[in-house]
């Protein structure tokens, strides 16, 4: 696992780590398929269930000139808060923070940061609804 921080979490098989800039803490649950790229630093804090096949887009690329588009690379962090479940399928850019308690459903692709309680969904993900 390349020395990732991982503390007392439950990771199935055929997840894969990019890197050591991973921090996975207590009371967590990986499910199969989950990718980290690692390019960015991705903190996965308590209590937080990810779902199968989640992507975790922590790399990407400025905007270059027109006969290269894909310019410089830049890795950016990615925070889930406590408690939040991110469902199947989902993808997660790099530069966000998904809020504490949060729901992320299947199939999203969460581009901007979450505010803490809430459910997100879409392509980009918006909040649908306050959570108690």
């Amino acid at each position: 696992m390349l020395g990732v921080d991982i503390r007392n979490a439950r990771i199935k098989s055929g997840v894969y780590f990019g890197s050591r800039r991973i921090h996975i803490h207590d009371g967590a649950f990986i499910n199969v398929g989950v990718f980290i790229d690692g390019s960015g630093e991705v903190t996965i804090e308590e209590n937080c269930s990810i779902a199968y096949n989640v992507t975790f887009a922590s790399s990407g690329h400025r905007i270059g000139p027109s006969d290269r588009r894909t310019g410089e690379h830049e890795g950016l962090p990615i925070t889930i808060g406590r408690g939040t479940w991110v469902g199947a399928n989902t993808v997660i850019l790099g530069g966000v923070s998904i809020g504490n308690g949060c729901v992320v459903a299947a199939g999203s692709v969460v581009t901007r940061d979450c505010a803490p309680n809430g459910l997100y969904a879409g392509a980009p993900a918006r909040r649908l609804r306050d959570l108690p």
